[in-house]
């Protein structure tokens, strides 16, 4: 009898734990996510559905936008956390290694990723696929073994050498701090020795020639959106091509389960076709509502460039060291020292607004023909 209660027993537990399983599964592929939601999103008890947080989901959007400039590092981010009392959905602290599954969770995109494979989520997106991949790239970068250094010095790791592309390294004399070649390659013939404070001259003169007042920034974003309601309406064209696309790609996504359920391809190749289709899908989507609600996609860069315009006045003001160097990274490359002087490769619009030197005029001349 005891046997026979057992196996009775037995057979009710398996039985419930797959049905749990086959729930669990069917409830995924509908596109609700089954377990706690993520930190920024709460778990509605009357949909059994995933709402965004009306309170932390401002700043977890906060934490990525943070993150993306690169200026933040995670124990940075902890921190700026508990200052701005951002906790998890258990009110438990939020760690670096938390922080650092948050800002890798393709949840917040509006995908969900499920015993390795990845589906499309119905709830809705916290932040674009843009930010999301500007974030990756961050970390990618901050995944790399870096020297630990005794002193800080602003403008370390930003510059070359002209002549041997060596780095350039920098060392406290007299109470001053001076930047020249490391050397590493052997004698350099540049001349050595660059005073920080001539450094940060020749950085400011630059950034002045490519400044936009807040008071000319506001009168170019005033001509961005007028002409934002003339892009909509010859944007719709496009519109239609993406749309296209995306039925295209939704139409892989069907025949690729057609063939895994199938069994010609394996379950390890069908997640990661899955994956790039899935991915295509987002940023098709992204574009159609960028195109539907913002028109051309060139307002959009040039509205960033416009705010980064002003963003060299806000730097020339403050003399904030460390952001120059971000902020030159950003806008340009090959940034080297020959004969004691600041050179680099700014991208071509920013190169066009130092020669001018009228950033508004340029700014308006992408809107309206001068």
């Amino acid at each position: 009898m005891l046997n026979i209660a057992f196996g009775q027993s037995k057979y009710f537990v398996d039985n419930l734990r797959e049905n749990v399983k086959r729930g669990l599964r069917q409830k995924i592929r509908n596109g609700v996510w089954p377990g706690w939601a993520p930190v920024g999103y709460i778990n509605n008890p009357k949909t059994r559905g995933v709402d965004i947080d009306p309170e932390k989901s401002r700043l977890v959007r906060k934490v990525f936008e943070l993150y993306a400039t690169g200026a933040y590092p995670l124990h940075s981010l902890a921190n700026w956390c508990v200052k701005h009392n951002l906790r998890g959905n258990k009110n438990n602290k939020i760690s670096i290694s938390s922080l650092q599954k948050i800002l890798q969770n393709i949840f917040y995109i509006g995908l969900m990723k499920f015993k390795g494979e990845v589906f499309e989520g119905t709830h809705e997106p916290l932040i674009s696929k843009k930010l999301f991949d500007m974030c990756q790239e961050v970390m990618a970068k901050h995944g790399k073994k870096k020297d630990i250094r005794k002193h800080h010095f602003a403008f370390l790791g930003l510059l070359k050498c002209a002549s041997c592309c060596c780095a350039i390294t920098a060392e406290i004399q007299k109470n001053y701090n001076y930047y020249h070649c490391t050397k590493k390659k052997g004698p350099c013939q540049e001349k050595h020795y660059l005073r920080e404070e001539v450094l940060t001259k020749q950085i400011t003169s630059f950034l002045q020639k490519v400044s936009l007042s807040s008071q000319d920034t506001e009168r170019v974003l005033s001509e961005l959106q007028k002409d934002e309601e003339r892009s909509k309406e010859k944007a719709k064209t496009t519109v239609q091509n993406l749309k296209a696309e995306l039925s295209a790609v939704e139409a892989k996504l069907e025949k690729l389960l057609d063939v895994y359920l199938g069994e010609v391809i394996s379950s390890e190749d069908y997640k990661i076709q899955k994956e790039k289709l899935m991915t295509r899908k987002v940023e098709l989507g992204e574009k159609i509502r960028d195109f539907e609600q913002k028109g051309l996609s060139w307002l959009e860069p040039t509205r960033e460039f416009v705010l980064s315009l002003n963003q060299a006045a806000n730097l020339v003001e403050s003399e904030n060291k460390e952001e120059m160097t971000t902020f030159l990274k950003t806008i340009g490359s090959n940034h080297v020292l020959e004969n004691r002087q600041f050179v680099f490769a700014p991208k071509i619009q920013y190169k066009l607004a130092a020669e001018r030197g009228e950033p508004l005029l340029l700014a308006i001349s992408f809107v309206v023909p001068l």
